[in-house]
């Protein structure tokens, strides 16, 4: 039987599309059923915690963990940090035909 970890991703509304990118590639690194999205909004992905909807938050930057935890500080939550570089895989790649050429 497979488990799948529901995540929410919390991201700060500075730079949003390229951090909620980031946290995106994570989740699916790590095979994270995402279930949610959430922009500035610290209370409500503790909430989809506190509901069950997700086991994680994932945030880009130790930064915006720390913004948010001011605004309500709760320390038994898990909170996991997008490391700077991701071990991607490589996507498959194709065989390129070779081209004849014409002499």
């Amino acid at each position: 039987m497979v488990t799948v970890t529901n995540a929410v991703v919390f991201v700060q509304q500075d730079r949003f599309e390229v951090n909620a990118a980031r946290c995106l590639d994570y989740c699916a690194v790590r095979r994270y059923a995402v279930a949610g999205l959430i922009s500035g909004d610290w209370p409500a992905a503790l909430q989809m915690l506190d509901d069950g909807l997700a086991s994680v938050i994932i945030v880009s930057t130790p930064a915006h963990l720390e913004q948010a935890q001011g605004a309500a500080p709760r320390g038994e939550s898990r909170v996991e940090i997008v490391p700077k570089r991701l071990n991607r895989r490589r996507p498959a790649t194709r065989p390129v035909a070779r081209m004849a050429t014409l002499t």
